[in-house]
């Protein structure tokens, strides 16, 4: 019995022991974390304080987009304590988002953030010439930091290298190639036309479509072009304004520039002949009269 009660006491005396060396460890890494994180803001202060910037992104940072496309302002922030980042459209001084949330009605603003990297980048979908100008990334330090950065909108343009008319002779080889000018980043899409109609996939009509890796250009080939493969053909990129060249398929036939390679030299030589004599036949004349005259 006596034994019973003594286990009984030196078990509740050892988790009594155990309990206080417990609760004094975890009291003591509660204050270690306090210190830190008191140690963490007061080096923020002192970094806000003497004017160093909590930007990665450097300012007045230039970006420039295609009309249409998706604009992506970057700023990247090493905070050394937790602050909000806004968005800021200078022109208006329209606020547009606030954190991860929109505040803009126009739901083309969004964030796009990646914690690890600090990310906080302005995504602008279906950019408008409207949209060009400085926009503003701020933190709301104490006091508040901002970068600017400055969008451009371009348009992209598609370019046919063989426009605006194109002679080949029947059962030749129909090639053209669609360029895009001032492009920011690649079409979902290059759609080609035949007059009104989407030829892409006519292959059981000779055409085929390839373009090249990064879909800045597109090549459309027609092989033994015939006489019905002659008219208006149109490149017609996503994002981008078409082009257009006009085909002439020849039957037998050389097209009125190639008939007559040397009618600008005809022209040059009745020129420069009815020059001469314009300007000798006084001369000769005279010279004719004094000679009859002796």
């Amino acid at each position: 019995m006596w034994f019973t009660k003594f286990l009984v006491i030196y078990l509740m005396a050892l988790i009594d022991t155990l309990d206080g060396h417990f609760v004094e460890k975890h009291v003591t890494g509660h204050h270690r974390r306090k210190a830190a994180e008191s140690e963490h803001r007061a080096a923020h202060r002192n970094a806000v304080a003497n004017g160093e910037s909590q930007f990665l992104t450097k300012n007045q940072t230039r970006i420039v987009s295609q009309k249409g496309g998706l604009a992506v302002l970057p700023c990247s922030v090493a905070l050394s304590a937790p602050a909000t980042v806004s968005w800021f459209r200078r022109k208006d001084f329209q606020l547009l988002t606030v954190g991860l949330l929109t505040y803009s009605s126009d739901d083309r603003f969004q964030v796009e953030h990646t914690r690890h990297l600090g990310n906080w980048a302005l995504r602008i979908k279906s950019a408008r010439k409207e949209d060009e100008g400085h926009y503003e990334c701020q933190i709301s330090t104490h006091p508040p930091q901002s970068i600017f950065v400055e969008l451009r909108i371009v348009e992209a343009v598609a370019e046919i290298i063989e426009a605006p008319d194109l002679h080949i002779n029947e059962g030749s080889t129909l090639r053209l190639e669609c360029k895009l000018k001032r492009a920011t980043e690649s079409p979902l899409y290059v759609f080609w036309y035949h007059d009104s109609r989407m030829v892409n996939y006519d292959h059981d009509e000779g055409v085929f479509v390839s373009s090249s890796k990064h879909a800045t250009s597109s090549v459309l080939t027609v092989r033994n072009a015939t006489i019905h493969h002659g008219g208006n053909y149109t490149c017609s990129p996503a994002n981008a304004r078409q082009a257009s060249v006009i085909v002439h398929v020849l039957k037998g036939e050389k097209p009125a520039a190639m008939q007559h390679p040397n009618k600008s030299i005809d022209h040059l030589v009745n020129f420069a002949t009815t020059s001469f004599f314009h300007v000798h036949l006084p001369i000769l004349i005279v010279l004719m009269r004094i000679c009859i005259l002796n």
